[in-house]
């Protein structure tokens, strides 16, 4: 990519996330009702969904002192995990995250809400997203850029997302990621979810999300590597 188009890439960049900062740092109406604070008060959750939430955190010490805002809100998809974004422009280890919970979305991908899904299910997405906020830490602020850059491809989204499963199988919560694996791909009758942007779309071979089997495939890996590393 030569510079021209670097320079235009930035602009049309910043003036995305300039046009959703606003949305981003101020909360809903109704979005914080009946939030807690966790101890230390650097995680806020909504009260529904803190033992799902608790029990995911525990698997992530690093996330310790890591302030995460969980936000119910109106989303065409189930969860979504970003910088705040004023804190995007601070060094790595003085960002906020949120994290967006759909609670009310389109109808195709209602039975997959947060609220709709067994404890285990929960506890693997959110687990999900928190690997999202692992992987978002180790990322500088021009990284970053390039990360919402990647966002427009879907070869990008397919490792991205990939890569996040592979984080959260490697933190402990493999179980619960199968959990949810297969409980979304038994309720929106997919062999291969893609994302509720492609709930209506013909399948596609490409697994962006890991399926039941490959999560198996990458627990024994871990497993492996765990034992050998003793």
């Amino acid at each position: 990519m030569n510079l021209q188009k670097q320079i235009v890439l930035l602009f049309l960049l910043t003036g995305f996330i300039i046009k959703h900062a606003a949305a981003q740092e101020m909360p809903a109406a109704g979005s914080t009702a009946n939030t807690v604070a966790s101890p230390g008060h650097l995680k806020k959750i909504p009260l529904a969904y803190k033992t799902e939430a608790m029990a995911a955190l525990a698997h992530f010490p690093e996330l310790k002192n890591v302030p995460i805002e969980f936000r119910l809100r109106k989303c065409d998809c189930t969860l979504k995990t970003k910088p705040s974004f004023l804190s995007m422009f601070r060094s790595k280890g003085h960002r906020k995250y949120i994290v967006i919970i759909s609670n009310k979305t389109k109808k195709s991908i209602e039975p997959i809400t947060l609220n709709n899904l067994p404890g285990q299910a929960k506890t693997g997405v959110i687990g999900h997203e928190l690997s999202h906020v692992v992987d978002f830490s180790k990322k500088s602020f021009w990284q970053s850029l390039v990360c919402l850059a990647g966002h427009t491809s879907a070869t990008y989204l397919d490792r991205f997302e990939f890569h996040t499963d592979e984080i959260c199988i490697e933190h402990g919560l493999g179980e619960q990621l199968e959990a949810w694996s297969a409980y979304v791909r038994t309720t929106m009758h997919s062999s291969n979810w893609r994302g509720a942007k492609y709930a209506k779309r013909k399948q596609s071979s490409t697994e962006r999300y890991m399926n039941p089997q490959t999560i198996e495939k990458y627990m024994t890996q871990t497993a492996t590597k765990n034992t050998d590393s003793q």
